[in-house]
Protein backbone atom coordinates (compact mmCIF):
# COMPACT_ATOMS: atom_id res chain seq x y z
CA UNK A 1 0.00 0.00 0.00
CA UNK A 2 0.97 3.63 -0.25
CA UNK A 3 2.19 5.89 2.45
CA UNK A 4 0.24 9.15 2.67
CA UNK A 5 3.30 11.08 1.57
CA UNK A 6 3.44 8.99 -1.58
CA UNK A 7 -0.22 8.99 -2.55
CA UNK A 8 -0.38 12.18 -4.59
CA UNK A 9 1.05 11.09 -7.93
CA UNK A 10 3.77 9.55 -5.89
CA UNK A 11 4.52 6.27 -4.19
CA UNK A 12 2.38 3.22 -4.46
CA UNK A 13 2.88 1.26 -1.39
CA UNK A 14 3.37 1.24 2.27
CA UNK A 15 4.38 -2.29 2.24
CA UNK A 16 9.66 10.93 -29.33
CA UNK A 17 8.92 18.51 -50.78
CA UNK A 18 8.40 18.83 -54.14
CA UNK A 19 5.98 16.04 -54.77
CA UNK A 20 7.59 14.50 -57.84
CA UNK A 21 7.42 10.74 -57.94
CA UNK A 22 9.78 8.22 -59.44
CA UNK A 23 8.04 4.90 -60.02
CA UNK A 24 10.19 1.83 -60.37
CA UNK A 25 8.81 -1.38 -61.73
CA UNK A 26 12.09 -3.19 -61.14
CA UNK A 27 15.00 -1.93 -63.27
CA UNK A 28 17.52 -4.39 -64.77
CA UNK A 29 20.28 -1.80 -64.60
CA UNK A 30 22.73 -1.25 -61.78
CA UNK A 31 23.68 2.28 -62.81
CA UNK A 32 22.02 5.50 -61.62
CA UNK A 33 18.74 6.99 -62.73
CA UNK A 34 18.41 10.75 -62.26
CA UNK A 35 15.14 12.61 -62.38
CA UNK A 36 15.31 16.02 -64.09
CA UNK A 37 15.39 18.97 -61.73
CA UNK A 38 12.07 20.70 -61.52
CA UNK A 39 9.51 17.96 -61.63
CA UNK A 40 8.02 15.04 -63.41
CA UNK A 41 8.51 11.38 -62.86
CA UNK A 42 10.93 8.77 -64.04
CA UNK A 43 9.55 5.31 -64.66
CA UNK A 44 11.93 2.39 -64.94
CA UNK A 45 10.44 -0.85 -66.11
CA UNK A 46 11.72 -4.37 -66.23
CA UNK A 47 12.68 -6.92 -63.62
CA UNK A 48 15.56 -7.51 -61.32
CA UNK A 49 17.40 -5.27 -58.85
CA UNK A 50 18.29 -1.61 -58.85
CA UNK A 51 21.30 -0.20 -57.05
CA UNK A 52 22.89 3.19 -56.63
CA UNK A 53 19.84 5.20 -57.65
CA UNK A 54 20.06 8.96 -57.12
CA UNK A 55 17.35 11.52 -57.52
CA UNK A 56 18.03 15.22 -58.07
CA UNK A 57 14.64 16.33 -56.84
CA UNK A 58 12.68 15.63 -53.71
CA UNK A 59 9.63 13.45 -53.69
CA UNK A 60 8.59 9.91 -53.24
CA UNK A 61 10.24 6.77 -54.49
CA UNK A 62 8.02 3.79 -55.03
CA UNK A 63 8.54 0.24 -56.22
CA UNK A 64 5.73 -1.28 -58.23
CA UNK A 65 6.97 -4.87 -58.36
CA UNK A 66 9.18 -7.17 -56.38
CA UNK A 67 12.93 -7.22 -56.41
CA UNK A 68 15.85 -5.89 -54.40
CA UNK A 69 16.44 -2.17 -54.08
CA UNK A 70 19.31 -0.58 -52.22
CA UNK A 71 21.56 2.42 -52.43
CA UNK A 72 20.77 6.06 -51.77
CA UNK A 73 18.37 8.77 -52.72
CA UNK A 74 19.59 12.31 -52.21
CA UNK A 75 20.88 15.54 -53.65
CA UNK A 76 19.73 19.11 -54.01
CA UNK A 77 16.36 20.46 -55.01
CA UNK A 78 16.63 22.98 -57.81
CA UNK A 79 20.32 23.41 -57.01
CA UNK A 80 19.63 24.94 -53.59
CA UNK A 81 21.96 24.22 -50.69
CA UNK A 82 20.57 21.85 -48.06
CA UNK A 83 21.13 22.67 -44.42
CA UNK A 84 19.86 21.26 -41.17
CA UNK A 85 17.67 23.70 -39.29
CA UNK A 86 19.47 25.73 -36.63
CA UNK A 87 19.55 24.44 -33.10
CA UNK A 88 16.98 26.98 -31.88
CA UNK A 89 14.53 24.61 -30.20
CA UNK A 90 13.19 25.20 -26.72
CA UNK A 91 15.19 23.86 -23.84
CA UNK A 92 14.07 20.51 -22.45
CA UNK A 93 12.00 20.80 -19.27
CA UNK A 94 11.79 17.94 -16.78
CA UNK A 95 8.27 16.52 -16.26
CA UNK A 96 6.85 18.50 -19.18
CA UNK A 97 4.83 16.18 -21.46
CA UNK A 98 6.27 15.79 -24.96
CA UNK A 99 4.77 14.16 -28.04
CA UNK A 100 6.45 12.34 -30.89
CA UNK A 101 8.26 14.81 -33.14
CA UNK A 102 8.88 17.48 -30.50
CA UNK A 103 12.38 18.97 -30.67
CA UNK A 104 14.37 20.28 -27.73
CA UNK A 105 17.87 21.29 -26.76
CA UNK A 106 19.67 19.80 -23.79
CA UNK A 107 23.22 20.70 -22.80
CA UNK A 108 23.77 22.25 -26.23
CA UNK A 109 22.61 19.14 -28.12
CA UNK A 110 19.41 18.85 -30.13
CA UNK A 111 16.99 15.96 -29.51
CA UNK A 112 13.76 14.80 -31.13
CA UNK A 113 11.06 12.85 -29.31
CA UNK A 114 10.65 9.42 -30.88
CA UNK A 115 7.72 8.56 -28.62
CA UNK A 116 5.32 10.43 -26.36
CA UNK A 117 6.74 10.80 -22.87
CA UNK A 118 6.10 12.72 -19.64
CA UNK A 119 9.41 14.60 -19.66
CA UNK A 120 12.10 11.93 -19.51
CA UNK A 121 15.73 13.06 -19.58
CA UNK A 122 16.88 12.80 -23.25
CA UNK A 123 20.26 11.38 -22.22
CA UNK A 124 18.77 8.67 -20.01
CA UNK A 125 15.59 7.62 -21.81
CA UNK A 126 17.00 6.91 -25.24
CA UNK A 127 13.87 4.98 -26.27
CA UNK A 128 11.93 8.23 -26.14
CA UNK A 129 14.57 10.60 -27.57
CA UNK A 130 17.09 10.56 -30.40
CA UNK A 131 19.96 13.03 -30.94
CA UNK A 132 19.16 15.64 -33.57
CA UNK A 133 21.93 17.35 -35.51
CA UNK A 134 21.79 21.14 -35.44
CA UNK A 135 24.86 21.78 -37.62
CA UNK A 136 24.54 23.02 -41.24
CA UNK A 137 25.39 20.50 -43.94
CA UNK A 138 27.58 21.23 -46.99
CA UNK A 139 25.76 22.64 -50.02
CA UNK A 140 24.34 20.01 -52.29
CA UNK A 141 22.72 17.90 -49.68
CA UNK A 142 23.48 14.44 -48.54
CA UNK A 143 22.32 10.95 -49.17
CA UNK A 144 19.43 9.15 -47.66
CA UNK A 145 19.85 5.41 -47.57
CA UNK A 146 16.98 3.28 -48.76
CA UNK A 147 17.61 -0.14 -47.39
CA UNK A 148 15.86 -3.44 -47.05
CA UNK A 149 14.20 -5.77 -49.46
CA UNK A 150 10.86 -5.51 -51.16
CA UNK A 151 9.83 -8.91 -52.39
CA UNK A 152 6.92 -10.06 -54.49
CA UNK A 153 5.29 -11.30 -51.29
CA UNK A 154 4.79 -7.74 -50.09
CA UNK A 155 7.16 -7.66 -47.10
CA UNK A 156 9.45 -4.71 -46.48
CA UNK A 157 12.84 -5.33 -44.91
CA UNK A 158 13.39 -7.84 -42.14
CA UNK A 159 10.48 -8.39 -39.79
CA UNK A 160 11.31 -8.60 -36.12
CA UNK A 161 9.56 -11.06 -33.84
CA UNK A 162 6.17 -9.48 -33.18
CA UNK A 163 5.42 -11.57 -30.11
CA UNK A 164 4.92 -9.07 -27.26
CA UNK A 165 7.31 -10.91 -24.90
CA UNK A 166 10.15 -11.52 -27.32
CA UNK A 167 12.49 -9.08 -25.58
CA UNK A 168 11.50 -10.23 -22.08
CA UNK A 169 12.11 -13.82 -23.09
CA UNK A 170 15.61 -12.93 -24.23
CA UNK A 171 16.35 -11.44 -20.81
CA UNK A 172 14.91 -14.43 -18.96
CA UNK A 173 16.92 -17.62 -19.60
CA UNK A 174 13.81 -19.82 -19.73
CA UNK A 175 11.12 -17.24 -20.43
CA UNK A 176 8.00 -17.70 -18.33
CA UNK A 177 9.66 -20.47 -16.32
CA UNK A 178 12.30 -18.02 -15.12
CA UNK A 179 9.51 -15.54 -14.35
CA UNK A 180 7.90 -18.17 -12.14
CA UNK A 181 11.22 -18.93 -10.45
CA UNK A 182 11.75 -15.25 -9.63
CA UNK A 183 8.50 -15.29 -7.67
CA UNK A 184 9.14 -18.37 -5.57
CA UNK A 185 8.86 -17.33 -1.90
CA UNK A 186 10.85 -18.72 1.03
CA UNK A 187 7.81 -20.70 2.25
CA UNK A 188 5.90 -23.78 1.19
CA UNK A 189 2.49 -24.02 -0.42
CA UNK A 190 2.99 -21.13 -2.84
CA UNK A 191 0.19 -20.55 -5.34
CA UNK A 192 0.41 -17.42 -7.49
CA UNK A 193 -2.82 -15.63 -8.33
CA UNK A 194 -3.94 -15.79 -11.96
CA UNK A 195 -4.11 -11.99 -11.90
CA UNK A 196 -0.33 -11.98 -12.30
CA UNK A 197 -0.09 -14.13 -15.43
CA UNK A 198 3.12 -13.66 -17.44
CA UNK A 199 1.08 -13.46 -20.65
CA UNK A 200 -0.89 -10.54 -19.22
CA UNK A 201 2.36 -8.73 -18.43
CA UNK A 202 3.45 -9.28 -22.03
CA UNK A 203 0.17 -7.86 -23.31
CA UNK A 204 0.40 -4.87 -20.98
CA UNK A 205 3.88 -3.99 -22.21
CA UNK A 206 2.61 -4.08 -25.79
CA UNK A 207 -0.55 -2.10 -25.02
CA UNK A 208 0.93 1.38 -24.49
CA UNK A 209 3.80 2.92 -26.53
CA UNK A 210 5.51 4.37 -23.46
CA UNK A 211 5.73 0.91 -21.90
CA UNK A 212 7.86 -0.21 -24.83
CA UNK A 213 10.91 1.29 -23.10
CA UNK A 214 10.57 -1.07 -20.16
CA UNK A 215 13.74 -3.17 -19.90
CA UNK A 216 14.46 -2.16 -23.49
CA UNK A 217 17.35 0.33 -23.45
CA UNK A 218 19.54 -1.86 -25.63
CA UNK A 219 22.03 -2.31 -22.81
CA UNK A 220 21.54 -5.89 -21.60
CA UNK A 221 22.92 -5.22 -18.13
CA UNK A 222 20.62 -2.24 -17.59
CA UNK A 223 17.64 -4.10 -19.00
CA UNK A 224 18.17 -7.13 -16.80
CA UNK A 225 18.56 -4.90 -13.75
CA UNK A 226 15.32 -3.11 -14.55
CA UNK A 227 13.46 -6.39 -14.92
CA UNK A 228 14.90 -7.70 -11.65
CA UNK A 229 14.11 -4.45 -9.83
CA UNK A 230 10.51 -4.35 -11.04
CA UNK A 231 9.95 -8.00 -10.13
CA UNK A 232 11.55 -7.52 -6.71
CA UNK A 233 9.16 -4.71 -5.84
CA UNK A 234 6.19 -6.66 -7.18
CA UNK A 235 7.23 -9.62 -5.03
CA UNK A 236 7.38 -7.39 -1.96
CA UNK A 237 4.06 -5.71 -2.67
CA UNK A 238 2.13 -8.90 -3.44
CA UNK A 239 3.73 -11.49 -1.15
CA UNK A 240 5.22 -13.16 -4.22
CA UNK A 241 2.03 -12.87 -6.29
CA UNK A 242 -0.19 -14.38 -3.60
CA UNK A 243 -1.97 -11.15 -2.62
CA UNK A 244 -4.17 -9.03 -4.89
CA UNK A 245 -5.63 -6.59 -2.37
CA UNK A 246 -4.11 -4.90 0.65
CA UNK A 247 -4.83 -6.67 3.92
CA UNK A 248 -7.16 -9.09 2.09
CA UNK A 249 -9.75 -6.41 1.53
CA UNK A 250 -12.41 -7.21 -1.08
CA UNK A 251 -11.63 -6.13 -4.63
CA UNK A 252 -15.19 -4.85 -4.91
CA UNK A 253 -14.69 -2.24 -2.19
CA UNK A 254 -15.25 1.31 -3.47
CA UNK A 255 -12.20 2.68 -1.70
CA UNK A 256 -8.67 3.11 -3.03
CA UNK A 257 -6.77 0.59 -0.96
CA UNK A 258 -3.63 -1.03 -2.32
CA UNK A 259 -4.36 -3.24 -5.31
CA UNK A 260 -2.44 -5.22 -7.89
CA UNK A 261 1.20 -5.78 -8.72
CA UNK A 262 2.43 -2.47 -7.38
CA UNK A 263 -0.39 -2.10 -4.80
CA UNK A 264 -1.65 1.11 -6.34
CA UNK A 265 -3.06 3.21 -3.50
CA UNK A 266 -4.95 6.48 -3.08
CA UNK A 267 -7.57 8.31 -5.15
CA UNK A 268 -4.98 10.56 -6.81
CA UNK A 269 -3.01 7.61 -8.15
CA UNK A 270 -6.12 5.79 -9.33
CA UNK A 271 -7.30 8.93 -11.13
CA UNK A 272 -3.93 9.63 -12.75
CA UNK A 273 -3.42 6.04 -13.87
CA UNK A 274 -6.99 5.82 -15.14
CA UNK A 275 -6.67 9.02 -17.13
CA UNK A 276 -3.44 7.80 -18.71
CA UNK A 277 -4.85 4.37 -19.53
CA UNK A 278 -8.28 5.70 -20.56
CA UNK A 279 -9.99 3.61 -17.91
CA UNK A 280 -12.38 4.67 -15.17
CA UNK A 281 -10.37 3.51 -12.20
CA UNK A 282 -12.00 5.91 -9.78
CA UNK A 283 -15.45 4.62 -10.70
CA UNK A 284 -14.29 1.00 -10.85
CA UNK A 285 -11.11 0.65 -8.77
CA UNK A 286 -11.61 -3.10 -8.51
CA UNK A 287 -10.35 -3.48 -12.08
CA UNK A 288 -6.81 -3.13 -10.77
CA UNK A 289 -7.05 -6.34 -8.75
CA UNK A 290 -9.44 -8.36 -10.93
CA UNK A 291 -8.41 -7.68 -14.54
CA UNK A 292 -4.92 -9.04 -15.35
CA UNK A 293 -4.24 -6.52 -18.12
CA UNK A 294 -5.28 -3.51 -16.02
CA UNK A 295 -3.27 -4.87 -13.11
CA UNK A 296 0.00 -4.89 -15.06
CA UNK A 297 -0.84 -1.66 -16.91
CA UNK A 298 -1.20 0.25 -13.65
CA UNK A 299 2.06 -1.20 -12.34
CA UNK A 300 3.88 -0.22 -15.54
CA UNK A 301 2.25 3.22 -15.45
CA UNK A 302 3.62 3.76 -11.98
CA UNK A 303 7.06 2.46 -12.92
CA UNK A 304 7.45 4.10 -16.35
CA UNK A 305 5.32 7.25 -16.32
CA UNK A 306 4.61 8.46 -12.82
CA UNK A 307 6.84 10.86 -10.90
CA UNK A 308 6.80 11.01 -7.09
CA UNK A 309 7.19 14.73 -6.53
CA UNK A 310 7.94 14.21 -2.85
CA UNK A 311 11.06 12.14 -3.45
CA UNK A 312 14.50 13.76 -3.27
CA UNK A 313 16.61 13.11 -6.36
CA UNK A 314 15.29 11.11 -9.30
CA UNK A 315 11.53 10.78 -8.98
CA UNK A 316 10.72 8.10 -11.57
CA UNK A 317 11.48 4.39 -11.08
CA UNK A 318 12.43 3.73 -14.71
CA UNK A 319 14.94 6.57 -14.73
CA UNK A 320 16.32 5.63 -11.32
CA UNK A 321 17.11 2.02 -12.18
CA UNK A 322 18.72 3.04 -15.47
CA UNK A 323 21.31 4.82 -13.35
CA UNK A 324 21.81 1.61 -11.35
CA UNK A 325 20.20 2.94 -8.17
CA UNK A 326 17.84 0.29 -6.82
CA UNK A 327 17.66 2.03 -3.47
CA UNK A 328 16.18 5.08 -5.15
CA UNK A 329 13.34 2.99 -6.59
CA UNK A 330 12.47 1.94 -3.04
CA UNK A 331 12.57 5.57 -1.97
CA UNK A 332 10.18 6.49 -4.80
CA UNK A 333 7.75 3.67 -4.03
CA UNK A 334 7.63 3.85 -0.25
CA UNK A 335 10.44 5.99 1.04
CA UNK A 336 8.27 7.81 3.54
CA UNK A 337 7.89 4.62 5.56
CA UNK A 338 10.84 2.40 4.67
CA UNK A 339 13.75 4.80 4.22
CA UNK A 340 16.37 5.06 5.45
CA UNK A 341 17.47 1.47 5.80
CA UNK A 342 14.48 -0.29 7.35
CA UNK A 343 14.20 -4.08 7.34
CA UNK A 344 11.51 -3.80 4.70
CA UNK A 345 13.88 -1.83 2.46
CA UNK A 346 16.54 -4.46 3.04
CA UNK A 347 14.07 -7.18 2.11
CA UNK A 348 13.43 -5.45 -1.21
CA UNK A 349 17.16 -5.24 -1.83
CA UNK A 350 17.54 -8.94 -1.06
CA UNK A 351 14.74 -9.88 -3.46
CA UNK A 352 16.41 -7.74 -6.11
CA UNK A 353 19.78 -9.37 -5.51
CA UNK A 354 18.21 -12.82 -5.74
CA UNK A 355 16.47 -11.92 -9.00
CA UNK A 356 19.67 -10.54 -10.48
CA UNK A 357 21.36 -13.83 -9.66
CA UNK A 358 18.64 -15.77 -11.51
CA UNK A 359 19.22 -13.82 -14.72
CA UNK A 360 23.02 -13.54 -14.41
CA UNK A 361 23.50 -9.82 -13.88
CA UNK A 362 25.32 -7.86 -11.19
CA UNK A 363 22.92 -5.92 -8.95
CA UNK A 364 25.33 -3.00 -8.57
CA UNK A 365 26.07 -1.32 -5.27
CA UNK A 366 23.20 1.14 -4.58
CA UNK A 367 20.81 -1.32 -3.01
CA UNK A 368 19.22 0.09 0.15
CA UNK A 369 17.66 3.53 0.43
Amino acid sequence: MLSLAACVTGGTDGGTSDGETMSVAGAPTAGSVSAPVGGGSVAVSGTGGMNGTSVATGGALSVATGGMMSGSVGGSVGGAATVVEPCSYSAWVAKKPYVTGDKVTYNGQGYIATSDNPGYDPTISTFFWSPLSCQPLPAGGGSVGVGGTMGGGGSTGSISNSMPCARLDKLLPAGSSTFDAMFQPPWDGHVAKSLYAYSALCNAIASVPAFGAFANSGDVEKDKRELAAFFAHVAKETAFLEQTDEAKQPSSAADFHGRGAIQLTGAANYAAAGTYLHKDLTGNPGLVSTDPLTNWQTALWYWMVNFNAGTPGIQNCHQAILTGDFGQTTRIINGGIECPGSQSARDRAQYYTNDCSKIAVSPGSSLVC
